[in-house]
């Protein structure tokens, strides 16, 4: 009780925009170029929308933050028979401790770090030729910011992170017609493989930069 005594509370919103490359889905929307003259572009960059809330300690210097995060992904085309449409949707759940070395009524610098999980569910259609995947893993983020705070109450930020948190085999969920361009392996239950039997893996790690909105109690 006495370490969380007079700390601060806060809530916050944020959006960040990075380079997360889908090295495993990149490869089949090649093979679709190759083979079925598909415009899909590859998929090396996304958006996440995050929440957050904070404890700041009464010591001004660390502080406790658990952050949700919501990931979209996906890149669209056109090939021979229809659409040549790649997506990813997931979330992430990471509790952070941020050690603040300089502060004053204005600003602060930060450095923050943590373990997490995350989720990730994809689609790949090739016209008639759709497959559904799933899988989940654990990581770990590290990354440097600031907060400015003109009002005590409302605070903006900036943040450069990075995670690694890669998801490296998928289940497959759902498979109707024959195989996607440069997927060998796509029945239910099992994991979804290129066309050389290795595992096709997708990820939420990257570099992403950041901004935020925080509300102080």
């Amino acid at each position: 009780g006495r370490a969380f005594k007079g700390g601060t509370l806060s809530i916050g919103v944020g959006l960040a925009m990075g380079s997360f490359e889908q090295d495993g889905l990149n490869e089949a929307i090649r093979n679709a170029k190759a083979i079925s003259a598909a415009t899909t572009g590859e998929m090396n960059s996304a958006i996440e929308y995050m929440g957050f809330a904070s404890y700041r300690f009464a010591n001004n210097v660390v502080a406790l933050q658990l952050r949700p995060t919501f990931f979209n992904q996906s890149a669209k085309g056109n090939g021979t028979g229809g659409a040549f449409d790649y997506s990813l949707t997931g979330f992430t759940v990471f509790p952070l401790i941020r050690f603040i070395p300089l502060s004053n009524d204005v600003i602060d610098f930060f450095i923050q770090g943590g373990l997490g999980y995350g989720k990730l569910d994809g689609s790949i259609t090739n016209g008639a030729r759709k497959v559904t995947f799933g899988g989940s893993s654990f990581g770990t983020q590290v990354g440097v910011g600031a907060d400015f705070c003109f009002l005590p109450e409302h605070c903006f930020g900036v943040e450069g992170n990075y995670r690694y948190l890669p998801v490296e085999r998928n289940k497959v969920l759902s498979a109707s017609g024959s195989l996607p361009d440069g997927i060998g392996q796509a029945s239910p239950n099992h994991e979804l493989e290129n066309t050389s039997g290795d595992d096709v893996g997708t990820k939420l790690s990257g570099i992403s930069g950041v901004i935020t909105y925080t509300y102080n109690f």
